[in-house]
């Protein structure tokens, strides 16, 4: 945090707010977590709260969660683009109420609940909230193709299935499906037609009637007996249902029966995801590989073995990963697509016939973000640069004015703490061996020298650039930039010391450590000036006050520490 809003927090004078208005980011593991909400804008989930990016103008707004919502966990949109449904797990109510930070101990420990979001208002609101007391958690949920109607997806092991007329809140019908369920949709030409897909071969169609809802498998015959594992279906061509499996089949269904099972060129190879469009359908799933079908127009309805669509095109994503959900605009123009590394991934499905196969024909949003935690971060003063590290090995440097990724270097351990040089010139990153420096590129990170200190947790420039300081557990060394010269080591602490801070005048340096002391050290003489000591408190941050007069420091305690 800025230095005024840790200070006016330690005197209890906390006027500032924080507003959200960009996110390197994504959050995978939800239900079709990428929608398109017009032409030019994809709504995706960051954390908790939902992102809504105009990859026209690169602007993003959000949509934020109430407090007492944990984690969303399914999510759909209407076809006229109006309404957002989101499955959410809910906190503890006692939790909330008492105001616990952090992350909770146990997700949707308050049960969950479906909400309905206009998010075709200039400010997207809440216009419905729905919960069922037979269903713990929301897995599945969908609109029908006029919007008026919802169905819902209940948690294990029964897997009810929930029709609703959301708008009035009332269940119209339910019923047990008694088995997992990946995808539920309705038909897009009748809104008492449902289908669902899963494993251990549950492909089915349900019809409402006088209040009840029925099914009926589409596997009969010769398909009944193959062990399917579907992970995704698609409504085509009206009454065409195409449904994809684990092992790269893909599965038609006509007028209520099993028509064919097609085979892609990608053998064997998962596919995860289904999208319908005009022509015929998208499919795509692992090693990035994304394929195009479109209808047989020419076929003889007589000749029953006659595939009903054909292959296209087939396209792969260059650095291979599985690509987990697809969403098509409406105009059918552009395709998003999410990675299972949480990349965003846009398409330009406009020009499919003139795109060649062997290229790579995603771009990606921000030009890519982490795919794991991110584990360290620093700023830089004279240009709008953010660097960053995460378990993923990757270590990114991004430009937040043009809101672009500039550099990305991977390696082959974990990165353990990182520094950008204020002027930007220079990147310290510390891993188990060595810290290294490297020197800030165009568009690289190239290795400029090594320090052999090992296990470095943390590491700061000075406000002139000119020197360094690194942690190694207890100790402190403090190294002249130009030549990596060692120039002094500040030995007080008895165990890991986690911050860094300098003074503006860079003649002091102010640590902070797990053993619960802050210290402040001369660094014209290497000595320790000042100390602040409280048992059992593990501080996990120290910074100067502006102008220097005191330091304030934060930790496992709920006060900050002046």
């Amino acid at each position: 945090l800025p230095l005024h809003i840790m200070e006016a927090a330690a005197t209890g004078e906390v006027t500032a707010t924080l507003n959200l208005t960009y996110c390197y980011g994504a959050k995978g593991g939800i239900r079709d977590n990428i929608l398109y909400t017009s032409e030019s804008q994809i709504i995706y989930p960051v954390g908790r709260h939902l992102a809504i990016y105009n990859f026209e103008s690169k602007d993003m707004k959000f949509i934020l969660q109430p407090e007492n919502v944990d984690a969303i966990q399914a999510m759909t949109i209407s076809t006229s683009r109006k309404y957002l449904a989101l499955s959410e797990l809910l906190a503890d109510p006692a939790a909330v109420a008492a105001g616990t930070s952090g992350a909770p101990l146990v997700v949707g420990a308050g049960g969950s609940q479906v909400s309905v979001i206009n998010v075709a208002a200039e400010s997207p609101k809440r216009v419905k909230v729905l919960t069922h007391p037979d269903c713990k958690q929301f897995t599945c949920v969908c609109f029908s193709g006029d919007g008026k109607y919802l169905v819902t997806i209940g948690s294990p092991p029964d897997y009810l299935m929930v029709y609703w007329s959301w708008m009035q809140g009332k269940v119209a019908a339910s019923v047990r499906v008694g088995s997992q369920v990946r995808r539920v949709s309705f038909s897009p030409n009748d809104s008492l037609q449902l289908a669902t897909s899963g494993p251990a071969s549950l492909l089915k169609v349900w019809r409402l009637q006088e209040n009840q809802v029925k099914g009926f498998s589409l596997l009969t015959g010769k398909a009944a007996a193959t062990l399917y594992s579907f992970t995704d279906h698609a409504w085509v061509a009206g009454e065409r249902l195409v449904a994809t499996t684990e092992s790269g089949e893909i599965v038609v269904a006509e007028e209520g029966e099993h028509r064919c099972t097609m085979r892609p060129r990608t053998v064997g190879a998962a596919l995860l995801a289904v999208a319908p469009y005009s022509s015929g359908f998208v499919v795509a799933g692992s090693e990035g590989h994304m394929s195009v079908y479109e209808k047989n127009e020419a076929r003889d309805a007589k000749v029953e073995d006659k595939e009903i669509f054909h292959h296209f095109k087939t396209f792969k994503a260059a650095e291979g990963h599985d690509i987990v959900a697809i969403s098509l605009s409406a105009g059918e123009d552009h395709l998003a697509a999410l990675f299972s590394t949480s990349q965003v991934g846009l398409f330009a499905m406009g020009n499919v016939a003139i795109l060649k196969e062997d290229a790579d024909n995603f771009s990606y949003v921000g030009q890519g973000f982490h795919s794991a935690s991110i584990t360290g971060m620093d700023v830089c003063v004279r240009k709008p640069l953010v660097a960053t590290c995460g378990s993923d090995r990757v270590v990114r440097l991004w430009n937040y004015l043009e809101r672009t990724c500039e550099a990305t270097k991977a390696f082959q351990e974990d990165p353990a703490s990182l520094a950008l040089h204020p002027f930007g010139f220079f990147l310290l990153v510390g891993f188990s061996d060595k810290l290294r420096l490297f020197n800030v590129l165009i568009d690289d990170l190239r290795l400029a020298n090594e320090l052999g200190l090992k296990g470095c947790k943390e590491v700061r420039f000075s406000h002139g650039g000119h020197m360094f300081a690194a942690a190694h557990m207890s100790n402190v060394a403090v190294y002249a930039t130009n030549t990596c010269d060692k120039l002094g080591v500040l030995v007080s602490h008895t165990a890991l010391v986690r911050s860094l801070s300098w003074a503006a005048d860079d003649l002091r340096l102010a640590t902070a450590g797990i053993d619960g002391a802050v210290y402040e050290w001369s660094i014209q003489d290497y000595s320790r000036k000042e100390e602040h000591v409280t048992r059992n408190v593990h501080y996990g941050a120290v910074a100067y006050r502006r102008g220097g007069a005191g330091v304030l420091a934060a930790g496992d305690a709920p006060t900050i520490t002046e």
